[in-house]
Parts: structure tokens; sequence; C-alpha cells
């Protein structure tokens, strides 16, 4: 009886250790599509509402750009609205 306990706390130890690394790989999966474009409008913005633009990270499926306007609004946008830079 005391051996069957053991086994069991041991494989509940041992499923709770499997679920904790995964679930600290999807967290870490979901803050790498935090800077990913997965929609583009179409909308032009003009660049006097520009305040900050960065690419997309590399392992972002869409390439683009975030930009960050006066509004404080980020929006993906397939081309950088500043001429010139990135």
């Amino acid at each position: 009886m005391k051996m069957s306990r053991v086994c069991l706390v041991l494989g509940f130890v041992l499923i709770m250790g499997l679920y904790t690394d995964a679930l600290l790989n999807t967290l870490d999966s979901l803050a790498k599509l935090k800077n990913c474009c997965f929609t583009f409008p179409t909308d032009k913005i003009h660049p006097k509402k520009v305040l900050d633009v960065k690419r997309t990270g590399p392992h972002c499926n869409k390439k683009g750009f975030l930009v960050t306007t006066t509004e404080h609004k980020t929006i993906c946008v397939r081309e950088n609205p500043i001429k010139g830079k990135g």
C-alpha cells in the first residue's frame, strides 16, 4: 500500500514537471509572437503621425513593420512609411 502511494506521488510530480515545462515553452512562444504581424491594413499612414517604426522579428512568418502612431496605436504595415529607413 505504501509503495503504491509513493509511485502515485512520484508519477504526479513527473506529470507536473512535464506540464510546467510545456507551459513555459508555450509562454515563450507567445511572447515572441507579440512582435509579429498577422494582418496588414491597406490604409496609408501619414509620416507625421509616426512615432516609431520597428521591423518584425526573424521568427515571424510574415515580414513587415510595426508602426507606433501619435495616438500610441501599433499598426502592422508591409512597407516602412518613413522613406529611407528600415
